[in-house]
């Protein structure tokens, strides 16, 4: 693992990053962006699986609405999130925080790919408490990788 982590951290992309004062902040912003952007998405679909808001529209309406900006909130943040990477390898490799941003990113991208079609479906056979269950686990993953990405700046 050590020699992949060189590796990035040599890369032409990750010196250019490093080596200009005005690339990494503007990805950072665009980065930060992508996430409040997903987060925000995240957060008004699990409200509304909750049933706190917007109870006129079903589940699969809100769902439905948001998932092109879903998509490109986390194209955009996984695309910069990678720039952010190979910039700082090294110290990522040796962050405490790293890590569980890592697995909670891991963690609801599976539970987004095994559950989200099932709960945002407007057939859903899937029961009201497991699609609340769901719903609550949703949002502390993603969370958690915000919390933890910002940690990271920390530890």
């Amino acid at each position: 693992m050590l020699e992949f982590i060189k590796w990035c951290n040599e890369t032409w992309v990750s010196q250019v990053i490093r080596d200009s004062t005005y690339i990494f902040p503007v990805v950072e912003v665009f980065h930060l962006f992508g996430l409040t952007l997903l987060l925000g998405i995240v957060t008004v679909v699990d409200l509304r699986i909750l049933g706190f808001g917007m109870r006129r529209q079903s589940i699969s309406q809100v769902a439905g609405a948001l998932a092109p900006w879903g998509v490109g909130a986390a194209l955009l943040t996984i695309v910069t999130g990678i720039l952010l990477f190979l910039s700082e390898a090294t110290k990522c490799y040796t962050n405490q925080a790293f890590p569980w941003k890592m697995w909670f990113l891991l963690a609801g991208i599976v539970l987004y790919l095994l559950t989200h079609r099932g709960i945002t479906s407007p057939d859903s056979k899937m029961s009201p408490a497991v699609m609340k269950v769901v719903a609550l686990l949703t949002m502390i993953l993603w969370y958690g990788v915000a919390v933890a990405g910002r940690a990271i700046a920390f530890v």
